[in-house]
């Protein structure tokens, strides 16, 4: 008796040991019981969202061409102005005196060649008369004094000097023809007397131009958003001045991330809320696209125009929703239930005849928690979660398969 006790206490556990690892062997075979996802079909929209601010589309700082100091500055925050109003005028004493002798040059140039055209002529051509009057009673002279020394009434000297007389009259009759050509329009007189009064002008446009560069005037209508100077400070070529709102529509100004370049367009829609007026959604769509990107920050510059902008203020904080893609019928899956979802080769476990298997999908559209799947999987395919401890090729057996919006129904294992 005392035997068969002892046979028997070493082989019960033996019979226990033998079924714990037939039962071992059997779950290792079949794989472990999980829960697992199937696609769904259902309308998705991507959006992208960010934050931006109120502009206005024909905003700029205006700033002078010159260094200088500001002498008088004529407006304040919120002014609203006419196009070419004076709004900072820069010291400019130096300046008006090269004008005023500039436009004393023109004066002066003008006049000379007005008296070259007019009393200058007239003085030519009185000139031309006269001395025609004098080369022809010099011909004449010269004509009978050489009649009388062929008969010897005369002597050779007095003919000589009637030759000379002669000769000095026809000189002066030259030169005057000439005098007269000079002054006429085309003359080099006039020439001469026109082109001193255009440089005298470009001198007087340059001390004009000089003047005006000390005066930042509004370019259209508006409104001043901002002085940025006080009299007496000494201002550099391209520091602002002044903030200039002109008259026009306002804009939402974003800096989305490069990454999202690709899928903004023109005229995608898009839906914007202010941080004064949270619960008001205003309509709005993508009017431009900056065609660089800040190589600093890696955004790039997307404007929005807005339909209602009755509430809206420049420099608003604002919220942005654009809607860069619709479908009304995608397959979708959590975004977590997709691996490697960051790269160029993204995938999945399914469970596959009793098997977990790789299976390489092509995403479409993302939302916030769910992405679509364009290609690689089906609404009957059972997708495995990674957080499981499954690795491909393990033997697996599906205790649940739910939809990815939650729905489950029971799976034979």
């Amino acid at each position: 008796m005392r035997a068969q006790k002892r046979h028997l206490l070493w082989i019960v556990p033996l019979v226990v040991a033998l079924g714990l690892g037939g039962w071992w062997s059997f779950r290792r075979t079949e794989g472990p019981r999980v829960d697992a996802l199937r696609p769904v079909r259902q309308p998705m929209v991507q959006t992208i969202v960010t934050s931006g601010r109120v502009v206005q589309r024909r905003q700029s700082d205006l700033g002078a061409l010159i260094a200088g100091t500001v002498a008088e500055v004529r407006v304040d925050d919120g002014d609203r102005v006419e196009a070419d109003a004076l709004l900072v005028r820069l010291a400019d004493e130096d300046l008006l005196a090269n004008l005023a002798e500039a436009e004393a040059a023109v004066s002066e140039a003008e006049a000379r060649l007005a008296r070259v055209q007019g009393v200058g002529r007239r003085m030519a051509e009185e000139t031309l008369r006269q001395a025609s009057i004098e080369a022809k009673q010099a011909e004449i002279e010269f004509q009978r004094q050489k009649a009388l020394a062929g008969t010897g009434a005369v002597s050779e000297l007095s003919f000589e000097r009637a030759r000379r007389d002669r000769d000095q009259a026809r000189s002066r009759r030259i030169s005057a023809t000439l005098e007269v050509a000079a002054a006429a329009p085309e003359g080099s007189d006039v020439a001469v007397a026109a082109a001193a009064l255009s440089r005298a002008q470009a001198r007087l446009t340059a001390a004009q131009v000089a003047v005006e560069q000390t005066r930042i005037r509004a370019p259209l209508p508006g409104v001043v958003l901002k002085r940025h100077v006080e009299p007496g400070e000494v201002v550099q070529p391209g520091e602002p001045l002044v903030t200039f709102a002109g008259d026009g529509p306002l804009q939402v100004r974003i800096q989305p991330d490069e990454s999202n370049l690709a899928l903004l367009r023109i005229g995608q829609p898009a839906l914007v809320s202010s941080e004064a007026f949270p619960d008001q959604r205003l309509d709005a769509s993508v009017s431009r696209i900056a065609p660089s990107v800040d190589p600093v920050r890696g955004t790039v510059e997307v404007d929005l125009d807005i339909v209602d902008e009755s509430d809206l203020r420049p420099d608003m904080t604002m919220t942005v929703e654009i809607e860069v893609g619709r479908t009304s019928s995608a397959l979708v899956v959590p975004s977590w239930a997709i691996r490697d979802l960051g790269s160029d080769k993204p995938w999945v476990l399914v469970a596959e005849e009793g098997e977990a298997r790789r299976r390489d999908v092509e995403l479409g559209l993302e939302g916030d928690d769910l992405v679509e799947v364009v290609s690689g999987l089906s609404e009957t395919d059972p997708v495995l979660s990674p957080m499981l401890p499954i690795e491909e090729g393990d033997p697996v057996r599906l205790r649940r398969s739910r939809g990815a919006g939650g729905a489950g129904a029971e799976e034979d294992g």
